[in-house]
């Protein structure tokens, strides 16, 4: 896992879940039905432990976003 912090705005979330693999079995089927949509993110979200999908072209700054950890990239 990475520990890099990124931060999004929880709005901008793809999917979301508890579960890693739900989220990355989410994120192979989004990858596999938009071939052309940029690089997928699953993160961790800091404070409530829950995994989200995010565009990687999303990522916000500290002021615009809530902290999150790289748990895997597509």
């Amino acid at each position: 896992m990475n520990n890099e912090n990124v931060f999004f705005n929880p709005g901008d979330a793809i999917a979301s879940s508890h579960d890693f693999k739900e989220a990355r079995r989410s994120a192979q089927i989004i990858k596999a039905e938009k071939p052309t949509a940029g690089q997928l993110i699953i993160a961790k979200n800091a404070k409530n432990g829950k995994y989200a999908i995010y565009l990687a072209d999303s990522v916000r700054d500290q002021n615009h976003g809530q902290p999150y950890k790289i748990a895997d990239k597509l």
